[in-house]
């Protein structure tokens, strides 16, 4: 009896534990979508935003956080560091008050290197989301023209969902170091959006198209 109550209490103890790091790394990945939506927006993020994206990013590398999808902890740790060094050079920068513009570029390099490490967890996490998702294939090594591109149209579906909550969900692959999963998705070329039913059928694939924000509302039916 004594051996069947500890088991469950270790069993709701996990789970316990898996919800609160599945809601730590959601929470981050919403507090960069605010920042990219504003730089989107041609303004600087809120200093508010930063400010709590630092603490999700102390919180992340104190409770030593791994995605269930991680295989390679050792390389899941040197790019949550070099995550972590990114946001502190950008959050720096951001003190001294540069252009929105100039600002947007080192923002990059954290947008892109937090979807390399946790990019295959929300994709993972988005096969059982009930209703409609978009899939984006970006990726954080290429010319500055598509990498430009790949972080447009991530912020434009980061937009479309902030104005139509709970009607997609999404996840950013980054195929530099997700290759694997470029070549599953037969995936050509970048950026590549994906349109995937409740079931994980295709319904629509967009590759390296202009003005994604207002093609996605159309064949989405939702607000702009």
């Amino acid at each position: 009896m004594l051996i069947k109550l500890l088991a469950t209490i270790l069993i709701f103890t996990s789970l316990i534990k898996a919800d609160s790091t599945s809601d730590l790394i959601k929470e981050t990945r919403e507090k960069i979508s605010q920042i990219n939506i504003s730089f989107y927006e041609n303004r600087l993020p809120d200093k508010l935003f930063v400010s709590e994206l630092d603490k999700l990013f102390v919180e992340l590398k104190d409770k030593n956080i791994y995605a269930d999808s991680v295989v390679d902890k050792k390389d899941y740790k040197l790019k949550s560091s070099q995550l972590i060094k990114s946001f502190k050079a950008f959050e720096k920068f951001y003190n001294n008050k540069p252009e929105v513009d100039t600002l947007k570029k080192v923002f990059h390099a954290v947008n892109n290197e937090f979807n390399s490490v946790f990019g295959k967890y929300f994709l993972d996490e988005l096969k059982n989301f009930p209703k409609k998702k978009i899939i984006i294939f970006s990726t954080s090594m290429s010319c500055e023209c598509t990498l430009e591109m790949c972080y447009r149209q991530e912020c434009e579906v980061q937009k479309l969902l902030k104005e139509n909550p709970d009607s997609f969900d999404y996840a950013v692959v980054d195929s530099y170091s997700n290759y694997d999963l470029q070549n599953e998705y037969e995936v050509g070329f970048i950026p590549a959006v994906i349109l995937v039913d409740s079931t994980n059928k295709e319904i629509k694939r967009f590759v390296r198209v202009e003005k994604l924000y207002d093609k996605l509302v159309s064949i989405l039916n939702v607000k702009e």
